[in-house]
C-alpha cells in the first residue's frame, strides 16, 4: 500500500521581494535626492524650490532623475505585488516602509514646489501674529519674520488652507525657534506623519471592509508621488485626506452616532481644505437612497451658487485665496483649450465655471446612478468622483492633489479605479521633470511645449491603465466573492428604496 505524499509547498518569496524593493527605493530618496538636493543648499534656492535649479546640468541631469524615479516606481509597483500575494506581518511592514521612505526624503529640499515655505510662514502667523493666513493682511509680506522674510513666491498673496491645518502645523514651532530651515523641516516632517496615518487609517477601514488591508496602505503610504510631495515637498494635503478617511469609517456604520462622529471627522477635514467637500452629497445619496433625485438636485444648485458668488466676484470665494481652484494650470487639460482658443482673461473664467458644471453633472450622474447598497459601494462612489474631479474637471490640478482620491481609490476593491488611479500617480512625473527641464528638452529634442505634451501623455497612460485594470483579471485579491467580481464600475437602478449597511 502506497502513501502518496503531499507536494511541499514553495517558499513565500514575498517578504524578500518587499524589503529588497523598500531598500532600494529608501537608497534612491536619501542618495539619489535628499543628500545631492539637501535643505543645507542655498536658502533662496530653498525658497523658490525648483529641483533644476540645482541639477543644473542640463541633458544628463534630467536624464539621471528620469532613471532614479523610474527606478523607485519599479521598487513600488514590486512592493504592491509582494503585499497582494501577503505574508506575515506585511500591514506592519506597509506602514513600517511608509515610515522609512519618507524619513529618507526630510533632508531633501522641497524639490518641486515653494509651498512649504509659504506653509511655514503661514502657521507662524497664525500661532505667533494671531492673523488669518487666508486673508490679504496675513500674507507673509506683512510680516518681519525670519521666515515669512524667506518667502519668494507668492509672498503678497494669502494662503487657501482651513484653520485647523493651521493650528496642527504649528506643532513643530516650540522645536524650530526661528530657524528657516528648522521650520522649513518642521512641515515637511507633518506632511510625513499625515501622509503614513493616511495609509494607516485606509489600511484599518481596509481590514474592517474585508480587503487587503497591507496592499491599501501600501497603494497609499509608498506611491512615489505621495513621498515626493509630502516629507519631499511638505504639502499639507494629507492631513484632510486622513480626517477624510476616518470620516468615511464611520460615515458607511448603520448607527446615525458614528454617523454623527464622521460628520464630525468630515467637517475636521474640511477644516483643513475644502476639497473633500466635493464628494459629500454622495454620502448623503447613500443614507436617503429614495431622495436621489431632490438631493443630486440640492447639490447642483449648492455648486451653481457658488459658481454664481464666482462670476460675480461677491462671497468668501474671492478672498484671495482661491488660488489654483480659480485659475488653469499648465498641467491641466484645461490648459490645452486655453491654447488652443486663445481665451483671454474673460474666457478663462468660462472654462473654470465650465469645469466645475461638468463636475456637477458627473457628481449628479454618480449620485443616481451608481450602486449605493454597501460599504464598498459607498467608498467606490467617493473614489469615482474625487478621481473623476481631478481627471476630467479640475482646471488647477497639481500633482499632489491626488490624494485627495488615492486612499479612496485604493479601497475601492475595483480593479479600473485602484490601477487607474495609481497610474495617475505615477505619470504624475512626466509633466514635473518637463516643468523642470522643458528648455533642456525644446534644445536637445526639439520638443515644442513639452509641458503639454507630457500632460497629453500623462492623461493617455492613465486612461489607458483603467481600461487594462477593467478589462483585466482580478489581480487584486481583495476578498471578492465570486458573484461580486465584475470588472466595471457597478451602477443601481433609479430610486434604490434602501441601501444595506
Amino acid at each position: 500500500m502506497s502513501v502518496s505524499k503531499a507536494a511541499p509547498s514553495r517558499p513565500n518569496r514575498a517578504p524578500i521581494v518587499f524589503a529588497a524593493a523598500l531598500v532600494l527605493m529608501c537608497v534612491i530618496w536619501l542618495l539619489g535626492f535628499a543628500v545631492r538636493i539637501s535643505l543645507n543648499q542655498d536658502t533662496d534656492i530653498v525658497a523658490r524650490a525648483g529641483i533644476s535649479r540645482v541639477l543644473n546640468g542640463g541633458f544628463s541631469d534630467f536624464r539621471e532623475t528620469t532613471f532614479l524615479i523610474l527606478v523607485a516606481v519599479s521598487c513600488y509597483v514590486l512592493c504592491l505585488l509582494a503585499l497582494r500575494r501577503r505574508f506575515r506581518h506585511d500591514f506592519a511592514a506597509a506602514i513600517g516602509g511608509t515610515v522609512l521612505a519618507g524619513c529618507s526624503m526630510l533632508p531633501a529640499m522641497p524639490l518641486t514646489s515653494p509651498d512649504a515655505v509659504h506653509l511655514a510662514a503661514d502657521v507662524r502667523t497664525f500661532w505667533l501674529q494671531h492673523k488669518d493666513p487666508t486673508n490679504f493682511d496675513g500674507v507673509p509680506a506683512k510680516f518681519d519674520d525670519p521666515v515669512a522674510n524667506e518667502v519668494r513666491v507668492f509672498r503678497n498673496q494669502p494662503s487657501g488652507y482651513g484653520p485647523l491645518a493651521y493650528a496642527i502645523g504649528g506643532a513643530p514651532i516650540p522645536f524650530a525657534g526661528d530657524s528657516f530651515r528648522a521650520n522649513l523641516l518642521g512641515q515637511k516632517v507633518m506632511g510625513g506623519i499625515f501622509l503614513t496615518l493616511t495609509a494607516l487609517a485606509a489600511g484599518l477601514l481596509a481590514r474592517r471592509l474585508g480587503q487587503n488591508a497591507a496592499l491599501v496602505a501600501g497603494i497609499v503610504g509608498l506611491n512615489p508621488m505621495m513621498t515626493w510631495q509630502f516629507p519631499g515637498d511638505g504639502h499639507n494635503d494629507a492631513m484632510m485626506a486622513f480626517f477624510g478617511v476616518v470620516a468615511l469609517g464611520l460615515v458607511i456604520e448603520p448607527g446615525w452616532r458614528l454617523r454623527g462622529a464622521g460628520v464630525v471627522a468630515g467637517l475636521a477635514s474640511a477644516a483643513c481644505k475644502y476639497a473633500l467637500v466635493l464628494a459629500s452629497p454622495v454620502v448623503a445619496a447613500y443614507w436617503w437612497p429614495r431622495y436621489r433625485y431632490p438631493l443630486a438636485f440640492l447639490a447642483a444648485a449648492g455648486g451653481g451658487l457658488v459658481l454664481m458668488l464666482y462670476v460675480l466676484g461677491i462671497g468668501p470665494v474671492q478672498n484671495g485665496a482661491l488660488g489654483p481652484a480659480g485659475a488653469i494650470i499648465q498641467t491641466s487639460p484645461w490648459r490645452w483649450l486655453q491654447l488652443w482658443f486663445d481665451t483671454g482673461s474673460q474666457g478663462n473664467d468660462r472654462l473654470v465655471v465650465a469645469s466645475y458644471m461638468l463636475y456637477l453633472f458627473i457628481l449628479g450622474f454618480i449620485m443616481i446612478y451608481h450602486r449605493l447598497e454597501t460599504k464598498t459601494d459607498l467608498v467606490a462612489a467617493v473614489g469615482v468622483a474625487m478621481t473623476f474631479f481631478l481627471y476630467f474637471c479640475s482646471p488647477g490640478y497639481h500633482p499632489w492633489y491626488i490624494v485627495w482620491c488615492l486612499p479612496f481609490a485604493a479601497l475601492s476593491n475595483s480593479r479600473w479605479l485602484m490601477v487607474g488611479a495609481v497610474a495617475f500617480t505615477l505619470t504624475a512625473f512626466l509633466p514635473i521633470l518637463a516643468l523642470n527641464w522643458q528648455i533642456t528638452l525644446g534644445d536637445a529634442w526639439h520638443i515644442g511645449n513639452p509641458v503639454e505634451w507630457s500632460t497629453a501623455l500623462m492623461w493617455l497612460a492613465t486612461a489607458a491603465a483603467a481600461y487594462v485594470g477593467w478589462r483585466g483579471r482580478d489581480w487584486t485579491h481583495l476578498g471578492r466573492s465570486a458573484s461580486t467580481k465584475a470588472a466595471g464600475p457597478k451602477f443601481a437602478a433609479r430610486q434604490r428604496k434602501r441601501a444595506g449597511a
